[in-house]
């Protein structure tokens, strides 16, 4: 009997292990995914929108983690992005539209790096007056705005989303894909704040009428900022006006012959350190103005303005960081003694100022801060 049973035992037992290792070999659960879908959502309509009056064209976005592989996101859609980030603590720089559309006008600099990037303005030679001068261009188009941030991704966040770790059987049924649409998304507002100032230029001339043209410049303005610091350049450089976009108002009485021309166009600001009107010196921004009359001469002045230059709000150590929303313009006022005279010249036509802008208009009495 013990013969018989022991060819049984060993028939049956090479039965069992073949019929198990037949059998399908599968883990209690499926690890997907150790990754947080992470929505980014601009709320450009608080301050750009506000500023500038439209929405950019598009925004990139930049990681830096400390440990994981951060991206760096390009997109057309200024609205928001969505991101799949490891666990790890993550610094974030946001713009609007891309690098590359600000070239050639403006450049950014040490672009890998959260601590130093930078945007600087390109600078360019022009001639006036048979002389040539060294300009940076100015921020114009694209504005660009900032938003910082810095945020952590959590083990405990990748736990919360109950599909990051489904059922074997739910998986080889459903498939992957059924889990995308259903997965936790974890939403960040951010608020961009514009690095561009308007810098406003007022000169009050006598004899408006000899006026044919103005063009001029106003060193000393920053060249750029540190994006993640939120800071202007130390470098300065010499911004030049566009002769086309004077603005000017006639006031006070008729035979006093007084007007008033202003002008308007986006900068940096003022240096790292000369933000405070206690930090400037009078030659460190000189405005140039050259000055084209009816009779085809040149008048040429220059007047140190550095102790002239306002933000329009009300300054304080806070200066320092100058990126939000209420302390975006900047107010240039020429405190001479007296105005600038200019020799009569009777116009062709009598209107002045004639192939560039429109006739002086009527603005009736002007405070114009000092004149």
């Amino acid at each position: 009997m013990k013969r018989f049973l022991a060819p049984v035992c060993c028939l049956f037992l090479v039965v069992l292990l073949s019929v198990l290792g037949s059998c399908e070999r599968r883990p209690l659960e499926v690890h997907l995914e150790e990754k947080v879908s992470v929505r980014i959502v601009m709320k450009w309509d608080i301050n750009f929108f506000e500023l500038y009056g439209t929405k950019p064209n598009g925004m990139t976005v930049m990681l830096w983690g400390s440990k994981a592989t951060a991206p760096i996101i390009k997109t057309t859609n200024s609205d928001y992005v969505i991101m799949k980030l490891e666990p790890d603590t993550y610094r974030m720089i946001i713009f609007n539209e891309l690098a590359e559309d600000y070239l050639p006008y403006v450049s950014f600099y040490d672009a890998n790096s959260y601590d130093s990037i930078a945007q600087r303005a390109t600078r360019y030679n022009a001639t006036r007056s048979g002389s040539t001068w060294p300009f940076m261009y100015t921020p114009e188009d694209p504005r660009i705005a900032v938003a910082l941030d810095t945020f952590h991704i959590t083990e405990e966040m990748v736990l919360q989303d109950v599909n990051m770790f489904v059922p074997y059987d739910e998986y080889k049924e459903k498939g992957y894909d059924s889990y995308k649409e259903s997965e936790k998304v974890f939403e960040i507002p951010e608020i961009p704040y514009p690095m561009t100032v308007d810098l406003y230029v007022q000169v009050k001339f006598r004899n408006r009428h000899s006026v044919r043209m103005v063009n001029g410049s106003i060193s000393g303005m920053a060249d750029g900022f540190y994006l993640s610091q939120v800071i202007r350049t130390k470098e300065s450089g010499t911004l030049e006006f566009n002769p086309e976009n004077w603005h000017r108002t006639r006031f006070g009485d008729e035979d006093d012959n007084l007007g008033l021309i202003t002008t308007r166009l986006a900068s940096y600001g003022l240096p790292f350190g000369k933000e405070l009107l206690e930090e400037r010196q009078p030659e460190d921004n000189v405005l140039t103005l050259n000055i084209e009359l009816y009779n085809d001469s040149v008048i040429k002045r220059s007047f140190n303005v550095g102790k002239h230059i306002h933000y329009i709000t009300p300054e304080g150590k806070e200066a320092r960081i100058r990126y939000r929303q209420d302390l975006q313009n900047l107010q240039l006022v020429i405190e001479l003694p007296d105005t600038i005279d200019l020799p009569f010249i009777i116009p062709p036509g009598g209107a002045g100022f004639d192939a560039y802008v429109d006739d002086w208009e009527d603005g009736g009495t002007f405070d114009i801060g000092g004149f």
